[in-house]
């Protein structure tokens, strides 16, 4: 810590711009009044939370000598702060009843050993510490460490590693890095919550690639998941809904009012949200259903007919369909007025009038064939069409025989249902 300083605004010896001190130095010190008198020790310090960048401290908590009491102390009664204690301008009368403010946080309680999401490194990591420096006759929070240092300071053992580390390591970076997160790029997971997330500008939340925001929440306790899938834009939610795992989908999916559960149901792929949904007990399954828009109620009931290891259960009822007495132009201008509702474009299926499957063709080679020729000239049949009922298994089989990226579903008279897209099928062959 910095040498003994005063803490008035403007006083003669105020510490140096620029000094620091650690929150773990600040914890159990000795508060003294004027006369030297042992009044308790430092348990938390309160911080302003209305300034996003170096907010200042508004007060301490402080233990009593003579019970087991906490007080609050504001900051304006310091008088004195050094590496051995905190002395005050006033006696007992400076100890007040605790109190938490609006906007005010408690940083033992609110931030220490909590959990933060660092959005821009697609982890979750932990306040071990925090970083003060005085400026202007105040303290204020600068860092957040977030580090293996920090903690080891924490828990009392710097000195006796820093020993071990300079014989066995001398040059090692544990020795003379520190690993800091400024305050500024820490914010509230939630309104009503405590607990913090790395606000990076490099990597704003809703951008992150869903299977890393999945990963996150696997991380999270309960309660910051929660708070965190709440802040999440209705797309990049269903996204990550689809990249977690059964039971986290679950516990997210119940986090949410039912309205806003069947809202995310529907901007989800159709197969991903009936598995999720075959997974639910059938009343909670029933009443997500039934706040669900018709059209894709409909879809997903009709996958939930088939068990979630066939052909049926894995496949999506959303793909890309086309005349095969159009011209190659038309395709192309057909498929873009469907592209927006399709998750997967790589293969194309041709339909007869009665939704009887033709045949399929490659946007590959609808790309480079000539606008003005006719599509039936590059209709080929397809090689593995499945039934509903076709495992998981054998459609894997089918897919790495023939080098497929998608595989239609028919029904026995030739009706096209659906497709099974290759995403799917690793993973049914990888998880089952």
């Amino acid at each position: 810590m910095a040498s003994t300083a005063n803490a008035a605004t403007g006083a003669a010896n105020s510490p140096p711009e620029g000094n620091f001190v650690f929150f773990s130095e600040l914890l159990n010190l000795p508060v003294l009044g004027p006369g030297a008198e042992r009044l308790g020790r430092l348990k938390d310090v309160v911080l302003d939370g209305m300034d996003p960048a170096y907010p200042a401290v508004r007060a301490i908590v402080v233990r009593l000598a003579s019970r087991a009491e906490l007080r609050r102390v504001e900051w304006a009664d310091f008088a004195e702060l050094s590496a051995r204690s905190i002395r005050l301008r006033r006696g007992a009368e400076a100890l007040l009843p605790t109190q938490k403010l609006p906007n005010e946080i408690l940083l033992a309680e609110d931030v220490l050993d909590r959990q933060l999401v660092d959005t821009d490194g697609a982890k979750v990591r932990r306040a071990n510490d925090l970083h003060f420096v005085f400026g202007r006759g105040e303290l204020r929070l600068a860092h957040v460490d977030v580090g293996m240092r920090g903690l080891v300071r924490r828990i009392g053992w710097q000195s006796w590693m820093d020993g071990v580390v300079r014989a066995l390591r001398p040059h090692s970076r544990y020795l003379t890095e520190e690993d800091f997160v400024r305050w500024k790029n820490v914010q509230p997971l939630g309104a009503q919550s405590p607990r913090l997330r790395l606000d990076v500008t490099r990597s704003a939340l809703s951008q992150m690639h869903p299977a890393d925001l999945a990963e996150i929440f696997s991380d999270l306790d309960r309660p910051e998941r929660a708070a965190l899938f709440g802040q999440l834009p209705m797309e990049a939610a269903a996204d990550t809904l689809e990249e977690a795992d059964s039971e986290l989908q679950r516990e997210l999916l119940r986090s949410v009012k039912a309205e806003k559960a069947a809202d995310l149901l529907e901007a989800m792929e159709p197969d991903e949200a009936a598995d999720l949904l075959g997974d639910l007990p059938a009343d909670e399954s029933a009443q997500f259903l039934a706040a669900m828009d018709t059209e894709e109620r409909s879809e997903i009931q009709q996958l939930l007919q088939y068990p979630q290891n066939a052909a049926g259960g894995i496949m999506t009822p959303d793909f890309v369909r086309v005349a095969g007495d159009e011209t190659v132009a038309q395709a192309i201008e057909d498929i873009r007025r469907q592209a927006s509702g399709v998750k997967h474009i790589n293969d194309v299926f041709a339909t007869d009038s009665e939704g009887r499957l033709a045949g399929f063709v490659s946007l590959r080679d609808l790309l480079l064939a000539s606008p003005s020729i006719r599509l039936s000239s590059l209709i080929k049949e397809h090689p593995a069409p499945l039934h509903p009922e076709d495992s998981a298994n054998r459609a894997a089989e089918l897919a790495a025989k023939y080098k497929l990226l998608s595989l239609p579903v028919q029904t026995e008279d030739g009706k096209l249902l659906g497709v099974v897209t290759i995403d799917d099928v690793l993973e049914h062959a990888m998880h089952g």
